[in-house]
């Protein structure tokens, strides 16, 4: 029977925690749907009222940007470890409801055409799934479990 152990003395970050760092980075436009919210029909705009759930998510997991930043690089433990996969798994899950919102509730050509729109979400949940493959490393997961005793 293989045991799982985690290494203790190597600190040192393995490039794939760059990786999630970079790709990560790339995911902080999310945080511009807050000047979205007056273009909802709702406010007398133009975009479907259905894009108001999605675009809180993406606000505010863009807004967690900076601190998720942080974590990426500095921190440790298994909450934390467990706390990133869960922000890139709602992260990812949160662009596939957009684009289910684009298919049955287009946003209006006056704030992005379909392609824009469709494009833009693929690439953003390709680069989430990533990031949430990248956390399952065994590099990576020593990396934050590195002050565990096994």
């Amino acid at each position: 029977m293989k045991s799982m152990t985690i290494e203790t003395r190597n600190t040192k970050r393995p490039k794939a925690i760059y990786a999630i760092f970079g790709l990560t980075l790339l995911t902080a436009v999310r945080a511009q749907t807050l000047f979205f919210f007056s273009s909802l029909r709702m406010n007398g705009g133009s975009n479907p009222d259905e894009w108001f759930i999605p675009w809180i998510t993406d606000s505010i997991l863009g807004l967690m940007i900076p601190f998720i930043l942080y974590l990426i690089l500095k921190g440790k433990g298994i909450k934390i470890w467990a706390f990133l996969i869960l922000y890139s798994a709602i992260g990812a899950f949160d662009y596939l409801t957009g684009l289910a919102t684009q298919w049955f509730h287009p946003m209006s050509s006056e704030t992005a055409g379909s392609e824009l729109v469709y494009s833009s979400l693929l690439f953003s949940f390709i680069v989430q799934t990533i990031v949430l493959l990248l956390l399952f490393k065994q590099r990576v997961i020593n990396y934050y479990l590195r002050d565990l005793k096994s």
